[in-house]
């Protein structure tokens, strides 16, 4: 076939295939016709596709998605299997690479008296697109005549140096292809021409050189700072900072359900939207001893659970006493919350330097808070001593790592790790009597035994389902999860962190409804102050991590409490809403702690994550009266700092409120954010000339671009987003390639900025010895054939890098190369020239 193809341009095979098959392809096609599936080309593309003088009924042949006989089939994988036995000779037969095929399009010829039920589309910019790029870059085209009529075939050279170079030439080919003929013809040479008489089913594909590689670049005066906004990049601005010292947020630290035992474990988790929830698994008790679907049966003298799913903490058994310097024994006995603690608390001291062995040698004034509701662990008949009392799970933290600061444990409920860490902050601003290098604040929740499910079972708190649906209509309760997460608080300047804790409040409900239920009111008295104390203004509230617990309650009630502060003054963009109990589920002590790890991530990225389980809004929430949205997805921020506020209430009436305030950490990507806003814009406008493509005019590269061709498309912010695409050419590579007679020389320090010309080696490559300076460093630059106005340098001035981007030869380039070695010592450098591309290196002798 390949030498067919070399000498003569086309070749003609016949297949052995039983009749049968071809006549249940024939019967399968026309099946999908009656079944309307089947359509008509443009007239502007039809003769391109089938042949000039064709009509056909048509349908592109997916093999993944479109349902087809199995003669159908095994007819596409004919032409895959013909194009992967060319591939390998494609090289010798047509200079290029065979790389990839089209679908393959199906054609059921069409008489006259048909073509009233088949009218033809109009064309668009991507249909002649997508054809004129397969026609540009076919090297094959390859038909498959299935019958039962037979076509009749003419193939006329086409004008060019590809048909010129065949040495079997003809001017005009005629064929006849009965049913199980394959022909294979080259288009740059050949135009095809075909008639038949009756109904004939033809399968084409077309055989692909390599797609051009394209680099995109910004130019000179591109200004990123007017893009920022598209493409999930950030613009300047947002709000300020607060003025003068402060608390900052240093490190965070996790062991939280599905793994997610590091911050960025636990962000990339709530970026995919993850459901980290799954049956309570047997390590913890047997589930089915004590679960029941039927509500009834849950009763003071019958404990159930109506829960059987938890997010739940692996490994939990696994710890290093080694390493903590804590006896077998003792370890044992040991509340998994306090190792839980030991080695999260451990994890953020290692970011602060200090490790077990450092605080043996050395105490810090530390200060460590843990906010816990609940132990499980004594319940269970393990219990020695004081060894199990609630204050040892932060106390011991301390003991273990040498530390003098305030030590305690807070317990509010749900809301104890955002207390504890209110109370951290009144700690930290003492700058008089107890000054403390940082605190230490954790969060902390294990799910050990039955009896707790019981208990919220019976106060009819926890969902059947086994999910918090927050902000969903199907809300009816929470799920109880675990997890340990914490941070390093520090007093000092804000230009040293990216997240500060800007302000918090906590209050308590005092005479309500009932112990348990929640206080509107209350709440936004809280949130009120907290936004006081941080001396903003509400529209500068960015994301709000909700408490949100998926109570029918609860949530209508705690939105209530944002409305009212929000709606007091007009936003600028919506305030985004979640909460990270879809994804783990309800912490109770350890709640607050996890929310606040996610907003501080939140603000470091720029981007509010989603929540889950949101299908259909509570119609309670009453969230139309302000500007808001309660993400489904994740959404980045409107500029590149922003405050992330976090709400907590306990559900015996203590509420808190936290702000922190961030600026985001994303970096910013331009050549993401161009190939992003070129792949949005519209197809580019292709002008139809006669029935030849080749004649076409396009908006696009040429058909065969060089190594080294520049182009440009302009881009505009404030241009449509379904701009056509515009490829205009600014620097042809073939007027610029290398010749015989190039030559190179080197100026730099060495030689006073003199020149130098470079020694010729093998084609391409150039190369000069020089001394390094007195002064130990080498800079350099070159210049094509001395001139000094066709100059090659380094994107970066004083570049030390060897595969630095090389700009030129043009005009004004002041940039160099900056090599540091020995005075007075040997340096080879290396210039190598391929199509206009270039490269440089060095290295001592």
């Amino acid at each position: 076939m390949s030498f067919c193809l070399f000498e003569k341009g086309f070749c003609l095979l016949k297949l052995c295939q039983r009749k049968s098959e071809q006549l249940a392809a024939v019967q399968a096609m026309q099946d999908l016709g009656e079944e309307g599936r089947l359509g008509r080309l443009p007239e502007e593309l039809e003769e391109g596709y089938l042949g000039l003088g064709a009509k056909g009924r048509v349908l592109w042949l997916d093999p993944n998605a479109t349902p087809a006989h199995e003669a159908l089939l095994a007819a596409d994988q004919n032409l895959s299997y013909i194009a992967s036995v060319l591939a390998p000779f494609s090289g010798d037969v047509f200079e290029k690479p065979l790389r990839e095929r089209t679908p393959a399009l199906l054609s059921l010829s069409l008489d006259e008296e048909e073509e009233e039920d088949y009218p033809q589309p109009p064309v668009d910019d991507r249909m002649l697109g997508d054809f004129l790029s397969a026609w540009r870059r076919g090297l094959v085209r390859a038909w498959h005549f299935m019958g039962p009529s037979s076509v009749t075939l003419e193939l006329e050279t086409r004008e060019g140096p590809a048909a010129a170079a065949l040495p079997l030439q003809q001017e005009v080919i005629r064929l006849t292809a009965d049913p199980g003929t394959l022909l294979l013809y080259r288009p740059e040479c050949f135009v095809l021409s075909s008639t038949v008489k009756g109904e004939s089913l033809g399968i084409s594909a077309t055989f692909l050189s390599e797609q051009p590689r394209w680099f995109v670049s910004a130019s000179k005066d591109f200004d990123p700072s007017t893009w920022l906004c598209l493409g999930g990049h950030l613009a300047p601005g947002g709000p300020p900072p607060p003025e003068g010292e402060g608390i900052h947020v240093l490190h965070t630290a996790t062991r939280l359900p599905a793994l997610w035992d590091e911050p960025e474990m636990y962000s990339t988790g709530m970026n995919a939207g993850t459901d980290a929830v799954v049956e309570v698994p047997i390590t913890r008790f047997d589930v089915t001893a004590y679960f029941t679907d039927n509500p009834d049966e849950i009763n003071v003298m019958n404990p159930k659970m109506n829960q059987r799913h938890t997010s739940f903490v692996d490994g939990i058994e696994l710890f290093d006493n080694k390493y903590f310097e804590i006896s077998n024994n003792e370890a044992v006995t040991m509340d998994p919350l306090q190792r839980q603690v030991l080695e999260v608390g451990g994890a953020l001291l290692q970011q602060m330097g200090i490790s077990k062995k450092v605080s043996n040698k050395r105490s810090h004034h530390v200060g460590v808070s843990v906010g816990v509701d609940k132990a499980d662990f004594p319940t269970l008949g393990v219990m020695t001593g004081g060894n199990n009392a609630l204050a040892i799970i932060a106390n011991r933290f301390s003991f273990v790592f040498n530390l003098k600061g305030p030590n305690y444990i807070c317990d509010t409920a749900c809301s104890a790790s955002l207390t504890a860490t209110h109370l951290a902050k009144q700690l930290l601003l003492d700058r008089v009597w107890d000054v403390l290098d940082f605190h230490v604040a954790t969060g902390t929740h294990l799910c050990l035994s039955p009896g707790p499910w019981v208990g919220c079972a019976l106060g009819h708190m926890t969902s059947p389902q086994g999910r918090c649906f927050t902000f969903d209509s199907t809300a009816n309760g929470y799920l109880r999860g675990e997890g340990t997460s914490g941070m390093i608080l520090k007093y000092g300047d804000y230009e040293q962190a990216s997240t500060i804790y800007r302000a918090s409040q906590v209050g308590q409900d005092g005479r309500s409804a009932s112990l348990t239920a929640p206080n509107g009111p209350a709440q936004e008295e809280i949130i009120s102050r907290a936004i006081r104390e941080a001396k903003m203004t509400p529209p500068e509230s960015t994301c709000w991590e909700c408490h949100g617990t998926g109570t029918s309650l609860g949530d209508p009630i705690e939105i209530g409490a944002v409305r009212k502060i929000q709606r007091k003054v007009p936003r600028s963009e919506p305030l985004m809403m979640s909460s990270n109990k879809t994804n783990i589920g309800h912490l109770e002590g350890g709640a607050a702690m996890a929310a606040m790890v996610k907003s501080v991530l939140t603000v470091q990225q720029g981007q509010c994550l989603a929540s889950l389980h949101v299908r259909q809004l509570n119609p309670h929430l009453e969230h139309t009266i302000f500007d808001a949205f309660f993400e489904t997805e994740r959404s980045s921020f409107a500029a590149e700092r922003g405050h992330a506020q976090i709400s907590s209430f306990g559900f015996g009436g203590t509420n808190g409120h936290c702000v922190f305030w961030g600026k985001s950490r994303q970096k910013q990507d331009v050549q993401a954010l161009l190939l992003r806003r070129i792949a949005r814009m519209s197809p580019a406008e292709i002008r139809v000339i006669g029935n030849d493509p080749k004649d076409w005019e396009a908006d696009l590269p040429e058909k065969n671009p060089l190594p080294g061709d520049v182009y440009s498309i302009v881009l505009r912010p404030e241009d449509p987003i379904d701009e056509p695409i515009k490829w205009v050419k600014v620097r042809d590579a073939s007027e610029q390639r290398e010749s015989l007679t190039d030559f190179y020389t080197v100026t730099g320090s060495f030689n006073s900025w003199q020149q130098d010309t470079l020694a010729p080696g093998a084609p391409g490559h150039f190369s000069m010895v020089v001394f390094v300076p007195s002064d130990g460093v080498l800079e350099f630059r070159f210049l094509k054939n001395g001139n000094e106005q066709l100059v090659l340098a380094p994107e970066k001035d004083k570049c030390t890098e060897k595969l630095a981007r090389v700009l030129g030869p043009q005009e004004g380039l002041r940039s160099c190369w900056s090599v540091k070695a020995a005075p007075s010592s040997c340096v080879r450098l290396e210039l190598l020239c391929l199509r206009n591309a270039y490269g440089v290196s060095w290295s001592p002798m």
